[in-house]
């Protein structure tokens, strides 16, 4: 968690800062890298929410029809010194899955209220 507390040179932290300011209960995740960047942000999020860190956050959701990753097939891999192949589909869901099962909500769609439904 020192990510989340140090971005800023006085320790403030711009996403705990957006989040306490805009009182954000529900944070909706998507990302072109669902396995890296998208995983590595929720499960960040979450470990911060969970510590009281980005009160009053409540849910994570990450919009898995928003969400994608790369492609490296075995025999491109190969040809890249260190590279490992991954597969599109497989890291894309492996990502998904992780990010579930660390406590966040993964959802195929999404709505949102209607910005005056409360008058």
């Amino acid at each position: 968690m020192a990510l989340l507390r140090g971005l800023q040179a006085d320790g403030s932290n711009l996403i705990v800062d957006w989040v306490q300011k805009n009182k954000v209960q529900v944070m909706v995740v998507v990302g072109i890298c669902t396995d890296v960047c998208v995983l590595d942000f929720v499960v960040t999020v979450l470990s911060a929410r969970n510590h009281g860190i980005l009160s009053p956050l409540e849910e994570v959701v990450v919009y898995s029809k928003a969400c994608a990753t790369y492609d490296l097939p075995v025999e491109v891999a190969k040809g890249i010194d260190g590279a490992l192949a991954h597969p599109q589909d497989a890291a894309h869901y492996l990502g998904l899955y992780m990010a579930k099962s660390r406590g966040a909500v993964v959802a195929d769609s999404i709505t949102f209220p209607e910005a005056n439904s409360h008058l």
